[in-house]
């Protein structure tokens, strides 16, 4: 989105990632899912680039493909210290007599070679050269987790992670960041400036122009400042001939949505019930003792139902 959009509502964020950075800190973006965790990081990579240290952005993906791609942005800006016993020997004579080796002719290699010497290969480069490497996820399985530890051994790092996020593996990687960036959601003003420069490059075409502004006014609320939610109830606009209010009232997306945990209130409730049954009791209360006793049961019910919804879920 933020190709269409531009940057919007992260500047103090932004500031403090930066200034994180620059004293030399490895600094976690943490968010809720779709909160523009991603983009954050393009943009911090925009700004990043030309600094004092060589900047590499690993996209999420495999173990296999994030190791190539940061092998492939390494080789680009420093050149990898590969032995010349990976090498074809085809591609070693053409290396010796013009002195550079492209990465094309590196790719098949790579891929071939297993992945723990893939990382020590790269582990190598990463020490002979100090970079400053963005992780788009830490949402890995334990291979691609023990990667990231060495490259957190070697190197200064920028790595997001979903504020949900419960993965053990990855605990023992959270402690090597000396700073953390919350994303929070966008309040509405910055929620409503997104769906406007959405609208000046995407043109819809409303019924009038009360319908426009009642329109960005939804998206902004509905949204519930979460770029993912903005993204796609503008796509879902996108689609239909022409907004009318009630298209305009009718959209909504899942991200956007807000779930209170009802767990604590639940649990109050049951200790009131149940205070309330030793008191009646001690009293000699009895209506007290069956009103106690039927809201006891009606929650013991409740509770059955929400704990099969959530099984089938």
């Amino acid at each position: 989105m933020d190709n269409i959009t531009g940057f919007v509502g992260r500047a103090r964020e932004a500031d403090d990632a930066l200034c994180a950075i620059r004293r030399g800190a490895n600094v976690l973006i943490n968010g809720r899912a779709g909160i523009g965790k991603s983009a954050f990081l393009r943009h911090l990579n925009d700004q990043l680039k030309g600094g004092e240290l060589p900047v590499v952005f690993v996209p999420a993906g495999t173990t296999k493909s994030s190791l190539l791609e940061l092998a492939r942005q390494i080789h680009e800006r420093c050149g990898l210290a590969v032995p010349e016993a990976m090498l074809p020997p085809r591609t070693l004579a053409r290396v010796r007599r013009e002195g550079s080796l492209p990465w094309s002719d590196l790719v098949r290699p790579l891929r071939r070679l297993p992945v723990a010497d893939t990382v020590e290969l790269l582990e190598g480069s990463l020490r002979r050269q100090r970079f400053l490497v963005l992780l788009e996820t830490l949402e890995v399985p334990p291979s691609q987790a023990e990667l990231f530890a060495v490259i957190l051994d070697c190197a200064q790092v920028v790595a997001c992670m979903d504020d949900a996020n419960r993965r053990t593996r990855i605990e023992r990687l959270l402690w090597r960041f000396q700073a953390t960036v919350e994303l929070k959601p966008l309040p509405l003003d910055d929620s409503r400036e997104l769906a406007e420069r959405w609208l000046n490059v995407r043109p819809l075409r409303f019924s009038d122009e009360r319908t426009r502004d009642r329109f960005l006014r939804h998206v902004a609320q509905a949204g519930g400042g979460i770029p993912a939610a903005i993204r796609g109830m503008l796509e879902e606009a996108d689609k239909e001939g022409e907004i009318t209010p009630a298209k305009a009232r009718s959209l909504y997306h899942q991200a956007g949505i807000r779930y209170v945990d009802m767990t604590p209130l639940l649990v109050v409730l049951l200790v009131i019930g149940m205070a309330s049954r030793y008191i009646s009791r001690g009293l000699g209360d009895t209506q007290m003792l069956v009103l106690s006793g039927v809201a006891t049961a009606i929650f013991m019910g409740l509770r059955f139902f929400f704990f099969q919804m959530r099984s089938r879920r």
